[in-house]
């Protein structure tokens, strides 16, 4: 996954837009959550992830005091809280290991709406061979929050409306 600059910055403006969504968010303590998709290989998405941490961080005061929650999406969910400092320098991801296999969103959309419906931000850094098995399923994960404050990002950038759309 290659992103320019153009394209990180056309991210954050996508994240300023999230958060601008009446009710998102007041101000204070951003906690935003980033999901990695463990069948990429680190090289895939590590470069992609720091772009797009230094774009949030140049465009908005906001990004300087951020919750950050790392999920790392294999086999099983793990969470861990990460400064965004660590994403840039590649340090979040020392043990990172892939295993590569097909998933489902609808799993990761239920674990996100289950455990991190605090974040007011989800990027998704995806393998664009992942898809949705279960379509009504998907579309309860999203609702009522989650498709308003969910990006997608693999070979397109997708937002959670146009994804619940696409699924309907």
């Amino acid at each position: 996954m290659e992103l320019t600059e153009i394209d990180a910055l056309q991210i954050a403006k996508r994240v300023d837009a999230i958060l601008h969504v009446p009710g998102n968010y007041r101000g204070g303590n951003l906690e935003m959550t980033l999901v990695i998709d463990t069948s990429m290989e680190k090289a895939d998405f590590q470069d992609a992830a720091a772009t797009v941490v230094k774009a949030l961080k140049r465009s908005n005061e906001i990004f300087r005091n951020v919750r950050l929650n790392l999920v790392f999406w294999g086999q099983e969910m793990t969470s861990v809280v990460t400064p965004m400092a660590m994403l840039m320098t590649g340090g979040a991801f020392k043990e990172y290991r892939a295993c590569p296999q097909k998933k489902k969103y609808e799993e990761l959309f239920a674990y996100l709406k289950k455990f991190h419906a605090r974040s007011k931000v989800v990027l998704v850094f995806a393998d664009e061979k992942n898809a949705v098995a279960d379509a009504q399923a998907a579309r309860e994960a999203l609702t009522p929050f989650l498709k308003s404050r969910i990006l997608l990002i693999s070979d397109r950038v997708v937002s959670g409306t146009a994804f619940f759309l696409e699924n309907s």
